[in-house]
């Protein structure tokens, strides 16, 4: 039988389109369903993998990660490897890593799943929203704060770690709850038994409040969030000949080691993203523009983003990675 592949695309349309020409080449079948395949193949960046884990739900499909330029945290090999990688994955010469799931459910009805953390947040930026949290069904706090999220140990150096979070290591059976600038200095981030129910609950702002899965996919909130672990954890697929996804992650953590957390999150933004303005960075990490706008300043200084100007209207600035 066959080899069944389904794509995620992303914005690498140029790319899945050659991703699809070599499927075809190799004998593999594309499907349109994720739990009919046997491999998600996730094209462009980490973005596109995290699309992929939204998409897959509670499928146990592993997911092949596959680079449409610079390598990534999570993508595995470049679109010019992808035919000797499929080669090698029906040879069963590849190691599937398992990482831990979330599942969100909001106002009872709509399901949200995230690799690295599902967030709670007003729709407008730097607004306070005030809540509940529950442990189990045990009332916790309750808290204002411009958010609150849950992130896996994989998250743990996402967002979690921008917002005051600790890194947890990798295989540690845990969950971590971190306050978005509490107004209540007394409210410091908590670590749970990944077994745990998080329940953040009468969630009231100014405007209307979102639950937010790996910063992609957005949920109106009315009431409250529960999160936790998904029974299914999500399946990445690495070749033996690339580093670990644990090795890559230690080695931007600590070669970043003396930069603010906010520069580290603007960075990881746009290494999801791509190209942004200080306003489209604000929207998206929720930071103030001011915070941003420093946050630049440092990854400026340290060469790792450049400056863009839009040729055809000088006023529309943007903001890149330099390699």
């Amino acid at each position: 039988m066959p080899l069944r592949a389904f794509i995620v695309a992303g914005n690498a349309a140029v790319e899945a389109a050659e991703v699809k020409r070599l499927l075809a080449a190799h004998g593999v079948v594309e499907v349109g369903d994720p739990a009919s395949a046997d491999v998600v193949l996730a094209v462009g960046d980490d973005r596109a993998v995290l699309d992929a884990v939204r998409l897959i739900g509670e499928s146990e499909t592993p997911i092949l990660g596959v680079s449409a330029g610079g390598a990534g945290y999570l993508t595995s090999v470049s679109v010019d490897e992808l035919g000797a990688a499929l080669e090698a994955f029906e040879r069963g010469e590849y190691e599937r890593v398992e990482y831990a799931k979330l599942k969100g459910v909001v106002d009872g009805a709509a399901k949200l799943y995230a690799l690295n953390e599902i967030a709670v947040f007003p729709s407008r930026s730097a607004t306070l929203m005030s809540y509940e949290l529950f442990v189990d069904g045990e009332f916790v706090w309750s808290d204002r704060a411009d958010g609150v999220l849950v992130a896996t140990p994989l998250g743990s150096t996402a967002y979690a770690l921008s917002a005051g979070g600790a890194v947890v290591f990798e295989g540690a059976r845990v969950l971590e709850v971190v306050p978005v600038n509490s107004v209540d200095p007394s409210k410091r981030p908590l670590i749970v038994p990944d077994s745990a129910t998080v329940e953040v609950r009468n969630v009231a702002s100014r405007y209307p409040c979102e639950a937010v899965a790996d910063g992609g996919e957005r949920v109106r909130v009315r009431q409250g969030v529960v999160i936790e672990k998904a029974e299914t954890p999500v399946r990445i697929i690495k070749l033996r000949s690339r580093p670990s996804v644990r090795e890559v992650l230690r080695d931007k953590v600590i070669g970043a080691s003396d930069m603010p957390p906010s520069a580290k999150f603007v960075l990881k933004m746009l290494e999801l993203k791509g190209p942004m303005s200080v306003r489209e960075l604000a929207e998206e990490t929720r930071l103030p523009e001011r915070t941003v706008r420093h946050a630049l300043a440092e990854l400026l200084r340290r060469s790792l983003v450049r400056r863009v100007v839009n040729l055809r209207d000088a006023r529309q600035v943007y903001y890149e990675l330099t390699s």
